[in-house]
């Protein structure tokens, strides 16, 4: 009798546990659904977009180097207007001094005497290609710079069109060298006039040469070629 009822009350107690763990199962499933109520899963896998972004930063991209014709170009430019603003100044200061040097005066005149001399014992120089006329009349020394002066006429009956950065020029070692030009046109129309330019080099590209050469062509068709060779290099 005594076995029966420690049987029972075990089993009692048994049943109330279970009870007790069924309850706190439900209630706590209840309150995760409400926590979580409004939240819904993403379409895309996180995961996936992530190794997705990876692999494209990742991919190898090309180099590209710059251009040496560019960089003499930009470290020309820089140094030919701090030159320019430089001799200005000078030429603002020199104003207050009326006296001069006679005899720097007479060397200078000999020197531009013995330039021009070389100049028309080698310029003009001058070539035709299909009605277009390019002549460098004269070269002369402006600064830290090596100018040439430069004509274009188009005799043809149809306008032709430039573009200067395919100017190449060239020194007798066959190195191309950085040309800046100035006044030349974009457009020459038909049986335009003559026009007057300049075409600069810088002075340093040049020490080591005794000719130059200049080959120039239309854009965008490039059919024409005007090629002087042999153009001296005024010391």
């Amino acid at each position: 009798m005594k076995i029966n009822r420690t049987l029972k009350l075990t089993l009692l107690l048994l049943f109330v546990m279970s009870g007790a763990g069924t309850a706190s199962a439900y209630f706590a499933y209840q309150m995760g659904a409400q926590a979580l109520e409004g939240v819904s899963q993403p379409e895309i896998n996180p995961s996936k977009k992530l190794g997705k972004g990876t692999q494209k930063s990742t991919e190898p991209t090309e180099f590209k180097p710059i251009d040496e014709k560019t960089i003499l170009i930009k470290v020309y430019d820089y140094t030919h207007k701090k030159n320019e603003a430089a001799a200005t100044e000078k030429k603002q200061k020199s104003k207050n001094n009326q006296k001069e040097d006679k005899t720097s005066q007479s060397i200078d005149s000999n020197t531009q005497d013995l330039q021009t001399s070389q100049t028309v014992a080698n310029l003009p120089l001058q070539v035709k290609d299909r009605g277009v006329k390019l002549e460098i009349e004269e070269a002369k020394n402006e600064g830290t710079s090596l100018s040439f002066k430069v004509n274009l006429q188009n005799q043809g009956l149809t306008p032709v069109r430039f573009l200067y950065s395919f100017l190449e020029v060239k020194d007798s070692q066959g190195r191309s060298l950085s040309a800046i030009t100035e006044g030349l046109p974009q457009e020459l129309p038909p049986n335009s006039d003559n026009f007057v330019g300049k075409v600069k080099i810088p002075r340093a590209l040049v020490n080591d040469s005794q000719t130059l050469s200049f080959n120039l062509t239309d854009y965008p068709d490039q059919k024409l070629q005007l090629n002087i060779a042999q153009i001296p290099v005024i010391q």
